[in-house]
């Protein structure tokens, strides 16, 4: 191997090492958000019909639910809903024969309040636990959005051909089912090659 080659190996290794470094250095190093202490803020109706919820911070709040084990409470909310028809009026059912029963059937109210906690799990991920003072929830469903997993869009390669004696590195970038990207090599010779390669995923 002549010292042209081996400078330009050293120098490819030297390249990818310092692009890890400064990766790893970053994720380990970087600052960390400082929290932004939220301030009351009032509710806001938007054109859709939906309420932004007023914003009334309160460090010793307590929460309406029985809280897990080991987790941290967030943020509390209240919700009151009304529906969009007039209540059902209070019934007599009756007894099988018709005639009415003893009891009456209450209506149903004319708001249905809501209270949803969200918590900060041990396991640092968040859920949401719901009850309501005017009945039993019977389902739901918490939908994470900005924490949830992602398919990784980039690609960075590198390798050595063991029959060509060439070092090589490149970049790839997922745009839908294909992978586009480039390629470049460096051989003993010494000679420097790039390709640009498209390939697909399934």
């Amino acid at each position: 191997m002549t010292w042209t080659t081996k400078i330009g190996a050293w120098a490819l290794a030297a390249g990818l090492i310092f692009v890890a470094g400064i990766g790893l250095g970053w994720k380990i190093f970087r600052p960390k958000p400082v929290a932004t202490v939220e301030t009351p803020a009032a509710a806001a109706r938007q054109a859709d019909g939906s309420l932004i919820l007023e914003r009334a911070p309160d460090a010793k709040a307590v929460p309406a639910q029985q809280i897990p084990k080991g987790a941290k409470v967030e943020r509390i909310e209240r919700i009151q809903v009304r529906a969009s028809s007039a209540p059902a009026a209070a019934t007599a059912p009756t007894n099988g024969s018709g005639q009415p029963g003893a009891a009456l059937t209450p209506a149903l109210p004319s708001t249905t309040t809501v209270d949803l906690t969200l918590l900060r799990m041990p396991d640092d991920t968040q859920r949401v636990v719901a009850s309501s003072p005017d009945g039993a929830i019977v389902g739901g469903v918490d939908i994470p959005v900005s924490s949830a997993p992602r398919e990784p869009k980039s690609t960075a390669i590198g390798g050595y051909d063991l029959v060509n004696k060439a070092y090589l590195a490149g970049y790839l970038h997922k745009l839908g089912p294909f992978q586009v990207g480039v390629v470049g090599t460096y051989s003993p010779l010494p000679k420097f090659s790039a390709f640009v390669v498209v390939g697909m995923s399934w």
